[in-house]
């Protein structure tokens, strides 16, 4: 069964699972902000940290605010593993198609994707699997489970142990950094509002620098 959803031309299925899983999280999220609304901000917050900064300050975040660890692992490991199932198979649609994505924002990030996917590839290939778990475990730039899967499909490995590798690694990784952050579980419990802030307030400059530059970046062309 795995092997038929994960097969080697099943991209749209593994994209497929991929929505299904997110609109799984929306349904979880819209639940709270009716039962709960002070998990569902947590929750919320979780999630835009994770897919704005990585993991690092998801878990802070749930740490912070005393999230059951448990729940904080498994709701982080959802996180990442829904980017996984649906960039890994638009990155595979899109390899040699970049035509294909009609967004360009989407189309630019799959091109930058595609040259460090390359650029890291040689020296992961050279340690295989182990060399992909190491990447999907180091929180350095451009590491992490999309940018893993990316690597794996460039590696030759199939879909299915490309998914497995990542989100394995990933689940390792997020229990390595949880019991490491918790370390200063005191210090973010009295920051925890700060932090909130101060994430919110770097993602808000990050989106305008984003947009300004698209926008004078767009001009220039128009001028040449």
């Amino acid at each position: 069964m795995l092997q038929d959803v994960f097969s080697k031309q099943s991209e749209k299925r593994i994209l497929a699972i991929g929505f299904l899983s997110l609109f799984g999280l929306f349904a979880l999220l819209a639940f709270y902000a009716v039962i709960n609304p002070k998990i569902f901000n947590i929750l919320l917050s979780i999630t835009a940290s994770n897919i704005l900064f990585g993991r690092m300050s998801g878990l802070s975040i749930g740490i912070a605010f005393q999230m059951n660890t448990f729940w904080l692992i498994l709701f982080n490991l959802l996180i990442e593993t829904i980017l996984v199932l649906i960039f890994y198979p638009l990155f595979v649609m899109s390899w040699e198609r970049l035509h294909i994505i009609p967004y360009a924002p989407l189309r630019d990030f799959f091109r930058r994707s595609q040259e460090n996917a390359q650029k890291y590839e040689p020296l992961i290939k050279k340690y295989g699997i182990i060399g992909l778990i190491l990447f999907v475990l180091f929180p350095l730039n451009m590491t992490g489970p999309v940018a893993g899967s990316f690597v794996g499909y460039l590696m030759g490995l199939g879909h299915l142990t490309t998914i497995l590798v990542v989100i394995l690694s990933t689940f390792g990784a997020i229990i390595v950094w949880t019991y490491l952050i918790k370390n200063f579980e005191a210090t973010l419990i009295v920051y925890s509002d700060t932090l909130i802030a101060v994430l919110s307030i770097t993602a808000v400059i990050v989106l305008l620098w984003y947009f300004v530059r698209r926008k004078f970046l767009n001009g220039n062309k128009k001028e040449d």
